[in-house]
């Protein structure tokens, strides 16, 4: 389509598929613009002639044309990455929802009554630690994902998201939409243009999807391996500083080999 130069074409396919590759786009424009610069220059050429010419063209030029992951059998990105809930929900709308309650409506003195209500909530039974709520409140600006982790479980939608078993899916899932499209309602009357510019909010219609597919949502969390972090950052201050990624690589190579070999003396 490019080589056509269908440019209106290829923004209605993506737009009908949801799928749309930097790498390709980046040929996609290149492509068009040569189209177009053919066609100026050579008016008399037939678009048959100008096709043949660019894909000869494009065949002899190296690199990645399509991103690798669309040619793996079996795998399709968009379908197979779910919803996470860390940073969609916690690093994404529950953050948004803070922002914006901490830099417009709320006082001083509600912010104190805030910490007397979270202090005083009932955690048994949510997979948090203990709540922290002065802290939160003095520090309101650098919260972290444990801190929204906690201030989400006790919300409303937090029984919804993070529902360890569920019995009845297809109820289960139309209480969820219901859930989902109240939020985006919710955003749509005090901050419409962040539906618009922030995708995590648009991601969230698609999480009944995700757990349809793979279960509760809890199950493909990515918590767990942000205890990384701290390993990356010590692999890189104690590399030698001529090659840290390779250093860093090196650890995790480590690392790995030693897991394997403790799993394959259990085993």
């Amino acid at each position: 389509m490019a080589m056509h130069g269908d440019g209106k074409g290829i923004e209605e396919l993506q737009r009908a598929t949801g799928t749309k590759d930097k790498v390709a786009q980046c040929w996609i424009d290149v492509l068009l613009k040569r189209v177009d610069d053919l066609h100026r220059a050579s008016p008399q050429h037939s678009k048959a002639d100008i096709v043949s010419e660019i894909q000869t063209w494009f065949d002899q030029q190296p690199g990645e044309k399509l991103n690798p992951l669309l040619n793996i059998t079996g795998l399709d990105p968009s379908q197979d990455t779910p919803v996470e809930l860390l940073h969609t929900i916690l690093l994404g709308v529950m953050k948004y929802i803070w922002h914006f309650l901490n830099t417009s409506q709320w006082s001083e003195t509600d912010r104190h009554l805030l910490a007397i209500w979270l202090q005083s909530t009932d955690i048994s039974g949510l997979t948090v630690p203990p709540i922290r709520a002065g802290y939160m409140i003095q520090y309101k600006n650098n919260l972290i994902g444990k801190h929204f982790k906690t201030l989400m479980q006790p919300a409303i939608l937090g029984p919804d998201f993070w529902v360890p078993e569920i019995d009845d899916m297809d109820y289960y899932l139309e209480q969820l939409k219901i859930a989902v499209a109240n939020l985006l309602d919710a955003f749509d009357t005090v901050d419409p243009l962040r539906i618009l510019v922030k995708i995590k909010l648009h991601l969230l219609a698609h999480l009944p999807d995700d757990i349809r597919r793979f279960g509760p949502a809890i199950r493909f969390v990515t918590e767990i391996y942000e205890a990384n972090n701290g390993v990356f950052q010590l692999s890189s201050i104690y590399s030698n500083r001529l090659a840290p990624s390779c250093d860093i690589s090196l650890k995790f190579a480590s690392m790995s080999r030693v897991k394997q070999r403790i799993y394959m003396k259990f085993d």
